[in-house]
């Protein structure tokens, strides 16, 4: 309070320090980041094509710089092609990069999922059943409805990451993240493409329900026969659309 018979000075707002303004950096990039990750796994972009920074900076009403630290970020992720000088594109798309895709997931997966059996207390084995309460109850996505896919595709993801959450590598779990984008982007051509109603229409719910019983179960073997089958059958849907 100031002086008796002197108006009280108001505090002045105090500069942000270098830190302050790095973390608004970065916050804006990952930003940048998360949403055109997620158009582009959501099939909003052609591949091959190109991604032009300043077109992106309206699209997402964020600056240049935030932009391309994303398109960098992606670049490392493998889901942005950057060609240096002539800037940044899509990653293209194929068949036989979907099988390798998945027959590496699967080899990755069913040691993971071995060794998380093999150690998963009850707190793993809740947040199984909680995943899985989650995915079932977020409904599968209507042919071209990106938002509803977007929100199975969390839920499902989560559920995946669930069953390899006790696995001791930390390595092999982030190497399988990025696989399983990647797979996301391919599974995902379903809901951009009107004519996919039959790759919709199997029991997804319990083919993961089987899978989380026999995880619960402990019952290794079974339960990476059905991971490997699981993983196979959206290989085999999602083909049909490179025929």
């Amino acid at each position: 309070m100031g002086h008796m018979g002197q108006p009280a000075q108001r505090a002045r707002p105090r500069p942000q320090t270098q830190a302050q303004v790095d973390t608004g950096k970065a916050t804006l990039a990952e930003h940048a980041y998360d949403v055109l990750q997620n158009d582009l796994l959501a099939g909003l972009f052609q591949p091959g094509e190109k991604l032009r920074p300043q077109a992106l900076q309206e699209r997402y009403g964020v600056g240049i710089s935030p932009i391309r630290e994303a398109l960098m970020l992606l670049s490392c992720d493998g889901l942005v092609a950057n060609e240096g000088q002539r800037g940044f594109r899509v990653a293209e798309m194929s068949k036989e990069d979907l099988l390798d895709i998945i027959e590496t997931r699967k080899k990755i997966e069913t040691e993971l999922l071995t060794d998380a059996i093999q150690h998963g207390d009850e707190d793993w084995g809740a947040e199984i059943s909680a995943a899985f309460y989650k995915l079932v109850h977020t409904p599968l996505p209507a042919a071209e409805d990106i938002e509803a896919g977007h929100r199975w595709e969390l839920a499902h993801r989560r559920f995946h990451f669930a069953l390899l959450a006790a696995a001791r590598s930390n390595w092999l779990r982030r190497i399988d993240e990025q696989l399983v984008r990647h797979s996301e982007r391919y599974r995902r051509m379903r809901i951009v493409d009107p004519l996919s109603r039959e790759v919709l229409a199997r029991d997804i719910v319990n083919e993961h329900q089987e899978l989380m019983d026999a995880v619960l179960k402990r019952q290794t073997e079974r339960a990476c026969e059905l991971l490997r089958a699981h993983i196979d059958e959206t290989a085999q849907a999602v083909s049909k659309f490179f025929e």
